[in-house]
This record gives structure tokens, C-alpha cells and sequence, in this order.
């Protein structure tokens, strides 16, 4: 049976009578409360953390010091763990949390043990301290060296057996200037033991695998240019505290560096690039430092954007070359560059003005790298054109020719003159480090001194030279040196006729006294340089004026004005001389990679004699020079002070040009 639970009439009363008993007790509670009549619990306050809590969460930096300490161990661990410790490279940007420094303490600890283990620490161990009531906070990381490993064996072992051609044990290269002699060449190495780590010495990780890596390569340039590293291993004795490396060497088949094949080379003729190339087809056991070097040859040619010398290892022709050695074409990919080029430079010095000069050029002139440049110097003491022509394999592939003209307006407080000049000379490359230079120049024109009105000149001969250069850079070295000699035998006219002799001797060197890397850093360059020259066969007067020897200036010796140092005539105006010598040191210092300092000391002098008075009798003139670093080269601002000045002279000069000084 169902029943019905809705409301009736007679329930309605009933049900109204107890809403109104419920609105009334709402308001009589709201009125209460708002009077004050019921007391309301107080607010709920924040309550501190638990002690020590608070410093590891609250989010503020917490500043630290730290200290490495090595216990019964080299010194020298501490300076290489700072090289790598986060809490030493981080120390300036304190964490936010006591915990987050401790996550930089423990990351620490494994770094110690690696480094421990690369410099033969095997069974060291690393642990740290935090002292979290001092301020800053301190954090001791404690390096446990013990005892150092050394190499008890390097075995190398190689698969498949090397086979060594007889062409490679019984081989002859040309030597000495001219190619004239001959010098055997050793066959290659196959070491049973891994070359340049000392057994029984300890031995860092670094080391040993840098000598690993090198096995290989020193095959790659003995003819094995697929040689590699199959595999390692690399074994702990710990009782006698020994390392033990075990080595195995996949030889590969032995080469002759094979033909070229060039690609992307569109207006260079891809046979100019093939020629310069300094090895004959099947001739040479496989070099890698061989190609590197041609490689770099033409990405300074200044034709190409991009070069990109590879093996092409899938055309190896075995049976091909020599006594079974394969042939291994070498491919060549080029991206021409713009061979058309048009710029400017400018330089200032204090004694003879602004100068600039205009210039425009072609490094392709006729498909083969020929390089034709037209400049227009415009300054205070000159104003002209000059041209210059250089044709790149003339011949031979080491050689080019040199061909030089100009004809010049020149007004200097020595003389004046209009003159036209011409020279051809044939430069060789005699070996890796020498050069050799022979041709033929002249000079001709009116020229006016400061003791005689202007009248006609001329004056023709042969030009020797011969160069070593072991720069690491031309235009900024900071290492190797420059040797230089230049002999000019001439024949002429200057009212009557002479012959004359002259010879100048230059020697510079750079030294950087810190390493990078194993290379020269460029940070600290010392640099100096000396030239000596002299001319014989003709009395001072009796040649023109441009053919004497002058010093002072930007060029030779800085502090003194353009050709004041040496002999004066009656007016007290630079007469020349017949020899001469300059000293200049630097030394060469970065402050950033783009701003350096060059503090400098120049001397030099001028002399009526035949010979220079070696070191003796010289002006001195001493500054400070600044350098702005560029990709074409240092903008060169210095700024000189005479020793011993002349009347009349300023007591500064300033010198701004592109360009180290020497």
C-alpha cells in the first residue's frame, strides 16, 4: 500500500508557524554577533618553521666560501680542481638554499674523483664539509689522493698484419735549395709499444690517450690513410699500482697520394688548382699532413669561400701504383669566392698628415689565380699610381712572377721628384721555409734636393733575395721568425754616371711566453726586430737623393719626424746617407680579445759611411701603442717620445695606420 507523504490543508498552519520561528532566531543571532554579544575566535597567525628549516627553503641567496684541500698530495691538485669546481666558478651567484649548496658540494666530489682518476689517482677519494652556522657559510672540499698509478705496459697490436711495399723502405726525396740533393727516407713505424709514454712512469688520462690518438695518425702520414683505433682496453692492477693499456690498430692498405678531382670550380681552372698541389700522381706514400697543407694553400689563394679536401676511400686502386701499394684519388670541393674587389685605407701620423689610398683588384685575371691590384695613394708626401701583377704556378708550381710599376709624385723635406719605376722578379720557394727571389727593376724621373735644382735621374740592375719565414701569422704572428737579405746592383745616371751596390739584412722574431693548448698564446707577444743596410761603390752626392737611406718615422723608429735621423745639409734639412740601422722591440699585450697594449722602444740612425756603426750612435724614441683587433688586422695607434729630440721637432708624434708595426 502506498502513502501519500505530500502535505494536507490541515498541515499547513503547522508548517508556517515553524518558519517563522526559524527567521527569527537568524536575525537574533546576526544582531548578536554585530553587537558583540557572541565573542569571535581570534584570526589564525602563521607559525615559524622548526629551526634550520627555515634557511634551507626561504628562497635567499646564500652566500659561501670555499677552500680545496689536498691531503698527502700534490699542491697542484687544488689548482686544477678550481679549474672545474662548480662551488669556485659559481661563487658569485650564491645559491638560494642551503640544500642547493650542498648539491653543489656533492657535484664537486664527483668531479674530484674523476680528476683523481684521469691523473692516475685510482683509488682516490673526495668528501666535503659545511660549516652552516658561519657567515658566509663555509664549504671545505677535502681531495684523498693516495698513491699514483703508473703505466706498466702499452702494448700495441695490429690487425691485419702491416704490409710494408718496397717502394716505401727504399725511397729518396729531393733536398737542399734547388732540389739537387737527395736524402733516404726512413720506411714507416709500426711500434710494438705505444709511442711517447714513458713504462714505469705515472701517467696522466689526457696523455695516454692523446698518444693513443696519435698512433694513427703518424701512420696516416707514413702512406696508411684508412689507419684507425679498432679497440682498447684498459686494465687496473692494484696490488702492484699499476695501469695496463693494450691497444689494437687497424693498419689499413698502404696508398700513393692519386689524382685530384675538383668540384664546384666554375670560372678557376680546375688545372691550375690541380697543379698546385705539391705531390705527382703515384709518386708520394699517402700524407694527411700533406693534404691539410694543400688544402690551406688554396683557402689563402683568397679565390675560394669554402675548401674541402677529402679521400675518396670507395676509388682506391690496389695495383695501381708501386709495389703493391694502392692509389687513393683525393677529391676537391670548392665555393668560388668574389674575385673583384675595391677598398680603401688611411693612415695619420703627426709629421706628415692623413694619407689614404684607393685601391681595386682581381684575384682571377686569367683563370688561373692571377692577381692584378691598381692602387691610387693620395697623401702629403705622395700622389700616384701603382700597380702590381702576380702570376701564381708560373712554371713551376712553387714559383710565380712579379711584375711592379708606378709612377709617383713624391715631396718630402729631402726632395722632391716625379718618377716613373718598373720591376719583374721570379719568386721561388726553395723549401719549406725558403724562399728565393731574383729579377730585374729600374727607376726613372726628375728629382730636386734641398742643395741642387731638379734634373734628370735614372738608374737599372739586377735585384737578388732570399727569405726564411717560420711565422705562424703574417700579419699578427706570435710566433717563428723572419730572415731576410736583398741585394741591388745598380747602374745610372744623376748628372753623370755611377754604379753603386747596395744590401740590406733584416731579422725579426715573435715570442709568446705563455701556452694555450699546447700552442702559442697570443695574450703576451714579445717582438723584435732589426735591420741593417749599407751602399757601396758611389760617394753620397753622386747618386740621386731617393737612393739614400733615410730613418725616422712610423716605418722605422718611432718618436722622430719622417727621415729626420742622420746626416743634414747646409739648411739643416735630412740629406740621406749610405747606410743605415734600425732597432725595434715590443712588447705585444691583450687586454681583451679585441684591445691590446704595445709598449715599444725604437732606435735607429742614418751615416754618410758605407757601413752602419753596429749599435753604436743611435737615437732612441720609447711610447705606448694601442691595438684594436680586426679580421683584415690590428688597427695600430701609437703614440712616440724622442729620447734625445731634435730642434724643432714636436715632442710626440702620433702614428695611426692597419697593421702591426713589423
Amino acid at each position: 500500500m502506498i502513502r501519500n507523504l505530500g502535505a494536507t490543508e490541515n498541515s499547513r498552519p503547522y508548517c508556517l508557524a515553524v518558519l517563522l520561528q526559524l527567521l527569527v532566531a537568524l536575525v537574533l543571532l546576526a544582531c548578536a554577533g554585530g553587537c558583540g554579544l557572541i565573542a569571535r575566535a581570534p584570526a589564525e597567525q602563521p607559525q615559524p618553521a622548526p629551526p634550520g628549516l627555515e634557511t634551507a627553503w626561504q628562497g635567499k641567496p646564500v652566500p659561501y666560501k670555499v677552500r680545496i684541500k689536498v691531503q698527502n698530495g700534490p699542491d697542484s691538485l687544488a689548482g686544477q680542481m678550481k679549474a672545474s669546481s662548480q662551488l669556485v666558478q659559481l661563487a658569485k651567484e650564491p645559491p638560494d638554499s642551503l640544500l642547493a649548496l650542498e648539491r653543489r658540494a656533492r657535484a664537486d666530489t664527483e668531479s674530484a674523483q674523476s680528476l683523481l682518476h684521469s691523473q692516475g689517482y685510482y683509488d682516490g677519494t673526495a668528501s666535503f664539509e659545511m660549516d652552516r652556522e658561519s657567515t658566509p657559510v663555509a664549504v671545505v672540499l677535502t681531495l684523498l689522493p693516495g698513491k699514483r698509478y703508473s703505466l706498466g705496459r702499452a702494448d700495441v697490436y695490429y690487425d691485419p698484419e702491416p704490409v710494408v711495399p718496397a717502394y716505401f723502405r727504399n725511397r729518396q726525396r729531393e733536398v737542399g735549395f734547388w732540389g739537387l740533393e737527395k736524402e733516404s727516407v726512413p720506411p714507416p713505424s709500426f711500434p710494438a709499444v705505444l709511442p711517447g709514454v714513458a713504462i714505469g712512469k705515472p701517467i696522466a688520462a689526457d696523455d695516454l690517450l692523446a698518444a693513443v690518438n696519435a698512433l694513427p695518425e703518424a701512420l696516416r702520414r707514413q702512406g696508411y690513410p684508412m689507419a684507425s683505433v679498432a679497440d682498447t682496453s684498459y686494465t687496473l692492477d692494484r696490488e702492484a699500482s699499476r695501469l695496463n693499456a693494450d691497444i689494437l690498430v687497424r693498419p689499413g692498405p698502404p696508398a700513393l697520394m692519386g689524382r685530384i678531382e675538383v668540384r664546384g670550380a666554375k670560372e678557376v681552372n680546375a688545372e691550375y688548382v690541380q697543379r698546385l698541389a705539391p705531390w705527382n700522381d703515384a709518386e708520394e706514400p699517402w700524407n694527411s699532413d700533406m693534404v691539410e697543407d694543400y688544402a690551406n694553400k688554396l683557402r689563402a689563394l683568397g679565390l675560394f669561400r669554402t675548401v674541402e679536401a677529402k679521400a675518396l676511400e670507395e676509388q682506391l686502386a690496389s695495383g695501381a701504383g708501386r709495389d703493391g701499394a694502392a692509389v687513393l684519388p683525393l677529391e676537391v670541393t670548392v665555393a668560388e669566392a668574389p674575385f673583384r674587389s675595391v677598398g680603401a685605407s688611411a693612415r695619420y701620423d703627426t709629421d706628415t698628415g692623413l694619407g689614404v689610398e684607393g685601391m681595386w683588384e682581381h684575384r682571377n685575371f686569367f683563370g688561373n689565380g692571377e692577381k692584378l691590384t691598381v692602387s691610387a695613394p693620395i697623401a702629403t708626401e705622395t700622389q700616384g699610381l701603382k700597380a702590381a701583377f702576380e702570376k701564381p704556378a708560373f712554371l713551376a708550381r712553387e714559383q710565380k712572377l712579379l711584375v711592379t710599376g708606378s709612377t709617383l709624385r713624391e715631396n718630402t723635406s729631402a726632395y722632391e721628384k716625379m718618377a716613373g719605376t718598373g720591376a719583374g722578379d721570379i719568386e721561388r720557394r726553395l723549401s719549406r721555409q725558403w724562399w728565393g727571389s731574383a729579377g730585374l727593376g729600374g727607376e726613372s724621373g726628375s728629382i730636386k734636393d734641398n742643395e741642387q735644382d731638379a734634373k734628370g735621374y735614372g738608374f737599372f740592375g739586377p735585384r737578388l733575395g732570399l727569405r726564411r719565414d717560420t711565422r705562424n701569422n703574417v700579419l699578427n704572428p706570435s710566433d717563428g721568425s723572419e730572415l731576410a737579405f736583398k741585394f741591388k746592383p745598380y747602374a745610372g745616371f744623376y748628372g753623370e754616371s755611377f754604379s753603386a751596390m747596395t744590401g740590406v739584412v733584416s731579422a725579426s722574431g715573435y715570442y709568446a711566453p705563455f701556452r694555450k693548448n699546447g700552442l702559442p698564446d697570443d695574450k703576451l707577444v714579445l717582438a723584435g726586430r732589426v735591420e741593417v743596410g749599407g751602399l757601396a761603390g758611389a760617394g753620397l752626392r753622386a747618386i740621386p737623393a731617393s737612393l739614400r737611406y733615410y730613418t725616422g718615422g712610423a716605418g722605422s723608429v718611432r718618436g722622430y719626424a719622417y727621415q729626420s735621423l742622420g746626416p743634414r745639409d747646409h739648411k739643416d734639412e735630412p740629406l740621406g746617407g749610405r747606410s743605415y740601422q734600425v732597432v725595434n722591440l715590443e712588447a705585444r699585450y691583450k687586454i681583451t680579445d679585441d684591445f691590446g697594449l704595445v709598449p715599444f722602444l725604437d732606435g735607429g740612425m742614418v751615416y754618410r759611411d758605407e757601413l752602419p756603426r753596429i749599435i753604436g750612435d743611435m737615437n732612441w724614441g720609447t711610447g705606448l701603442g694601442f691595438r684594436y683587433f680586426t679580421p683584415i688586422g690590428p688597427v695600430r695607434l701609437d703614440v712616440g717620445f724622442p729620447l734625445q729630440p731634435i730642434d724643432g721637432d714636436p715632442p710626440v708624434q702620433i702614428y695611426v695606420s692597419i697593421g702591426q708595426s713589423f
